[in-house]
């Protein structure tokens, strides 16, 4: 599932999943993004870092979801 791109609604549904976490998500712009991804990457998945949203990361995310 790591490096398998994700379609736009993923993508938006990666976001909300985040926001539900505690991550601050509103108005962010291209570069805060990618700072965004990369933290929570160096959170909950620390064997590969780029900032780039993956499977694997949208897999993350929903499932921590679920627990908030």
């Amino acid at each position: 599932l790591r490096k398998k791109k994700i379609s736009k609604i993923e993508m938006f549904k990666f976001y909300k999943y985040l926001d539900k976490i505690g991550y601050f998500t509103k108005s962010l712009n291209n570069n805060k993004k990618l700072k965004l991804v990369k933290s929570f990457q160096r959170r909950y998945r620390q064997k590969l870092i780029n900032g780039k949203i993956d499977r694997e990361c949208l897999i993350i995310a929903e499932k921590l979801s679920k627990l908030y």
